[in-house]
C-alpha cells in the first residue's frame, strides 16, 4: 500500500486528492480479518509548513457472523481517520503515522492497524435480526418456533409463588 507523491512534494500545491483501491496480499492479515482483499482509500494530503498530513476514509468489506443468528454475511465498514506523514516513524507518538520514503507514502502498517481497531466486536446481519430460539435453536428470522412462550429463568421460579398469595 504505497502512494507516490514526489510530484506533489516538488509543486506549489497545498493539497493532493487521493482515491486509491488498495489490494492487500498479506495472507495472515486477510485470514485474521476475513477481508476480501480490496480496500478503498479516499482522502487528501495537506502541506502545512514542513509537515504533511493525511485526512481520509478507508472502506472495506469482510465476512462476518451475526451475533444473534450465527448466519454468515458480508459486512462493510467505513472509517474516517487522520495521520501525519513523517520521514521516520516515531514509536512513542500517539498519532497515526505514515512513513514517507523516496517520495512514496508507505501506508501498510497504519492501514492494517486502523482496520484491526475498527472491526466491530459484534455484528448483526440486519438491525431487526430476531436471532435463534434459546430453547430449540430455530432461526427465528426464517421460521417461528413451537416452544412455550412462557419460558422463564428457573432461578426466578420461586418468585412466582409470591404472586399467588
Amino acid at each position: 500500500m504505497k502512494i507516490k507523491i514526489s510530484k506533489f512534494l516538488s509543486s506549489d500545491a497545498l493539497s493532493l486528492k487521493v482515491k486509491e483501491n488498495l489490494i492487500v496480499d498479506d495472507k495472515e492479515f486477510l485470514s485474521n480479518t476475513n477481508l476480501d482483499g480490496n480496500i478503498q482509500l479516499t482522502g487528501e494530503i495537506f502541506k502545512s509548513g514542513e509537515d504533511l498530513y493525511f485526512t481520509g476514509t478507508v472502506k472495506y468489506t469482510f465476512k462476518d457472523k451475526c451475533a444473534r443468528c450465527l448466519k454468515e454475511f458480508e459486512n462493510t465498514a467505513e472509517n474516517k481517520f487522520q495521520a501525519i506523514i513523517v520521514p521516520k516513524e516515531d514509536e512513542e507518538s500517539d498519532e497515526m503515522q505514515f512513513v514517507l520514503k523516496d517520495g512514496t507514502v508507505i501506508m501498510d502498517e497504519g492501514i492494517k492497524q486502523l482496520i484491526y481497531l475498527s472491526m466491530p466486536m459484534k455484528s448483526l446481519c440486519s438491525k431487526d435480526c430476531k436471532g435463534i430460539c434459546p430453547n430449540c435453536g430455530v432461526n427465528l428470522n426464517n421460521e417461528s418456533c413451537q416452544c412455550e412462550n412462557h419460558l422463564t429463568d428457573p432461578r426466578f421460579d420461586k418468585l412466582k409463588n409470591l404472586l399467588k398469595n
